[in-house]
């Protein structure tokens, strides 16, 4: 069990270090929704499942990083962008996950 944590933990790490230099939410929001789609469709254990999405992409797609831009947008007072980035960033999101989920499954 004690390994178990250990792999997490480096695999946050990892995530945390790689967002660290990637510095662009939007990308890493369509990487991460695509990992996690994709990771999701794998036939792989559900301990190597866990690794992977809360390890990893609890950690590179952080919601801390999506609400910063959005409290960005209101509190300039920009609230149609708030509403638009929103949204579409969620609907896109989605349609990437799917994405990685169908090519995940023709992988298999």
């Amino acid at each position: 069990m004690k390994k178990f944590f250990l792999v997490i933990l480096l695999v946050a790490y990892f995530a945390t270090i790689l967002r660290f230099y990637i510095d662009n939410n939007f990308i890493i929001s369509i990487l991460g929704s695509f990992i996690y789609g994709f990771v999701f469709a794998k036939k792989i254990s559900n301990s190597k499942k866990e690794i992977y999405l809360s390890g990893f992409c609890a950690c590179f797609t952080s919601f801390s990083g999506f609400i910063n831009y959005l409290y960005y947008f209101f509190d300039n007072g920009y609230f149609l962008k708030l509403f638009i980035y929103s949204n579409l960033i969620i609907i896109f999101n989605i349609l990437i996950m799917y994405f990685g989920f169908l090519i995940s499954r023709k992988t298999n």
